[in-house]
């Protein structure tokens, strides 16, 4: 059976938990109290039944035996038997014995105190019991054939059948049945019962009180422990919510930095393209016009040193060096597997050496900061393949899917120490600073490096288009 249950995190229910209980115990103890009742009365009624069908069968066997041994040779009494039985009624047993009646072997009424039914035949169970020797009693309310007109005493009787012996044998030579006065017997069983029931009910009240309290008890926690649970779902909720806006906010905050350090450097490789560059171009013309050389020829002033020439190259080459790795070339307008063919390209121009590319179709609306990413990647890849691999085996492969891009830089070779993920190359970020820029728009980074055998820069971005998300 399914109960209404109470609505969680509610402090009140139309139908709760002690209701419940306290209907379905209701129910049960009243039907069990019901049935005791009724069995302890039955078996009362049926022991004080026997009682009295005992008794009855002593009456007869003192009175109404010696009348009828005449039908253990006739078919019927003699008119002073039937006067002797008639008397037994009269007398003060008459107020207890409402009816007298003798029944030979085939159920025919050889004597009654109605005679008008005398010679008929009524056969019945409990006769034929008698006539085996058994006795019976029970409650007749006069609703046989034979009783009809005796019905007007609408009074409870009780019937008792018991069986008349041949004196001095065990022979059974008719049955007597007597009819007596079962009020009082009736409302000694009512007593009865209702005494059982205020018994029951007596010993089942507290029980069921205390069984009350403990449900409702289990009731009020069970309704505690759903309200505390509702709260702390709750507040797991706005603990989630906010954490996902935290999330969002540093996600938007990496985004903004990495956008803000390219714009930074931009800024700082016009800045050293603009000034010492241009200062130290200068030099070098004044170093090398010849005019001044003539003069010095001419003895006006020394010739000038070749080691201040030499110097100045490499620090004019330095500068430019640092310059070009800084500054991030004019990307708008390219598609992104023309920005990754722009980095080998550039790449292969400043080193001289060779890039083996394999460069699937990319979706062409990808993001800014994903685009620059990839020339990052690619940029910082193949200088560390310069620098720490010799420029063997330099690989560059991109492949993409629809849900996100992967792009792999290697070289063959000797490999590089391990805290070079940590340190920042002559012309990059590092390979920290990939790893951050990376991570920056939620995808993986690794660095894998063997001696003898070369070094990889793997990463997987998701897919992020121009109209998703562009940052400036």
């Amino acid at each position: 059976m399914i109960w209404p249950s109470d609505k969680i995190g509610s402090k009140t229910s139309s139908f709760g938990l002690a209701h419940q209980f306290v209907l379905a115990a209701a129910i049960t103890i009243a039907v069990s109290m019901g049935l005791l009742a009724l069995a302890i009365s039955q078996r009362i009624e049926t022991s004080m039944m026997q009682t009295a069908a005992e008794e009855g069968a002593l009456f007869m066997e003192v009175f109404l035996g010696p009348a009828a041994q005449e039908l253990a040779t006739s078919r019927t009494l003699s008119p002073e038997s039937v006067k002797k039985l008639d008397e037994l009624l009269e007398g003060r047993l008459g107020e207890r014995m409402r009816l007298i009646k003798i029944w030979l072997p085939d159920a025919t009424l050889a004597y009654s105190t109605n005679k008008e039914t005398i010679g008929a035949k009524f056969p019945s169970l409990p006769i034929a019991a008698a006539f085996e020797g058994k006795v019976s009693g029970e409650f007749d309310y006069l609703d046989e054939v034979d009783n009809a007109t005796e019905r007007h005493l609408h009074v409870p009787l009780i019937e008792i059948h018991a069986p008349l012996f041949r004196a001095g044998t065990k022979e059974i030579i008719a049955v007597g049945e007597v009819y007596n006065d079962g009020r009082r017997l009736a409302a000694d069983l009512h007593s009865i019962r209702l005494f059982s029931v205020g018994i029951v009910g007596a010993v089942t009240a507290p029980m069921m009180l205390i069984l009350f309290l403990i449900v409702r008890r289990a009731t009020n926690m069970v309704r505690d422990y759903q309200t505390s649970l509702m709260q702390n779902v709750a507040e797991a909720k706005s603990l989630a919510s906010q954490n996902d806006k935290l999330r969002r906010i540093a996600d938007d905050a990496r985004l903004e930095a990495a956008n803000s350090n390219e714009n930074l450097l931009a800024r700082i490789g016009r800045d050293l393209h603009d000034g010492p560059i241009q200062l130290v171009s200068l030099l070098i013309l004044k170093l090398t016009d010849p005019t001044t050389k003539r003069r010095a020829e001419a003895g006006h002033r020394d010739p000038p040193d070749p080691a201040i020439e030499t110097l100045t190259t490499r620090i004019l080459s330095e500068l430019r060096s640092i310059s070009t790795g800084l500054v991030l070339p004019e990307l708008e307008g390219l598609t992104p597997n023309e920005i990754l063919t722009l980095a080998v390209r550039n790449h292969e121009e400043a080193t001289g050496t060779s890039v083996s590319s394999q460069i699937g179709a990319l979706p062409a609306d990808l993001a800014l900061p994903l685009t620059t990413c990839l020339y990052r990647i690619v940029q910082e890849g193949l200088n560390n393949a310069f620098h720490h691999g010799k420029g063997k085996g330099q690989r560059v492969e991109v492949w993409a899917d629809k849900r996100s891009i992967v792009i792999a830089v290697s070289d063959s070779g000797p490999g590089v120490v391990a805290d070079l993920a940590g340190r920042r190359s002559r012309a990059g970020l590092g390979i920290a600073g990939l790893r951050n820029r990376v991570e920056a728009l939620k995808g993986t980074f690794e660095f894998i490096s063997q001696p003898e055998i070369g070094t990889q820069i793997r990463a997987k971005l998701p897919v992020a288009s121009s109209s998703n998300k562009n940052v400036n």
